[in-house]
Formats: structure tokens, sequence, C-alpha cells
């Protein structure tokens, strides 16, 4: 199948697993570039562990899972990083890490992903953080923050 039309998720008969217990099993999954989908169902159905195979954190025990192309497990911790720049992925929870403070997880990416200097860094993100009410919070750690603040 060329790139062009190579669905940026394939997952084939792809069985997933937490220790001894099977989560998925032998699942079927094509989801088109450029789209973007709801995984929805109750607690416990797998839908954290599916994202997780997705984003090369957690193997699958069987099947193949394939990524923009890519089949994953990533050859390298390298590859995987590159592979993962090109995602986008909203897990439960409100994903900031807890051993930085509000300003650090929201400079985080802004370092990571571009080469701006540290002065426009600080300044993207003293906008970023007044333009959702927390102008104030930079300072703050993680554990400091209401849910409704930290979302």
């Amino acid at each position: 199948m060329s790139a062009l039309v190579e669905p940026a998720v394939v997952l084939e008969r792809v069985t997933l697993c937490r220790g001894a217990r099977t989560i998925l099993s032998e699942i079927d999954v094509r989801l088109p570039r450029g789209s973007v989908t709801a995984v929805l169902g109750p607690s416990g159905a797998g839908k954290s562990t599916l994202l997780y195979s997705v984003v090369g954190e957690l193997m699958a025990a069987s099947g193949i899972v394939r990524v923009l192309g890519q089949t994953l497990p990533c050859a390298s911790a390298a590859s995987l990083f590159k592979l993962r720049r090109k995602m986008g992925v909203m897990l439960q929870g409100n994903g900031l890490l807890t051993d930085l403070n509000v300003f650090e997880n929201v400079a985080l990416p802004l370092r990571t992903h571009t080469d701006l200097p540290e002065a426009m860094i600080a300044e993207l993100v003293h906008m970023k953080l007044a333009a959702v009410g927390l102008g104030e919070a930079g300072a703050l750690e993680t554990n400091e923050l209401s849910g409704g603040m930290a979302r």
C-alpha cells in the first residue's frame, strides 16, 4: 500500500496484555490519516491500553502495530521519539508531569519541538497561561492546581 493512502494507524490481529491478563484480543483497527478519532467504552474496556500500544509504550503480545508506516516496536528509542513527534494523543488525566511546575509543563513541548530562544518561550508560556486564566499560576506545583485548572 502506498504511503499516500496507507492509514495513519493500522492494527492487524493485535492482542494486548497487561501481565498475564489479556485486555484486547486479535483486534483490527484502521485510522485514516488526518482524522480525529475518539476511543469510547466502559471502564476497563482497553481504551488506554490501545492508545499505549499506538504510542509505543506497550508492545503487542501478537499481531502487527503500524503507525505512520512504521512497525512498532521501533528499532531504537531515537526512532520512537521521532515517530512520536508526529503524533497527537490525549490519554485520560491531565497529562501534567508532576516533577515540573506549571510553567515548566507548558514550556516543555516548546523546548522539545522548537528551536525558539528561552526568552521567547517564556513570553509564549506567560501568554498561554494568561489566555486560560492562569496568568499567576506558573510557579505553582501541579499538585497545587484544582482539577479544572489542571485541564
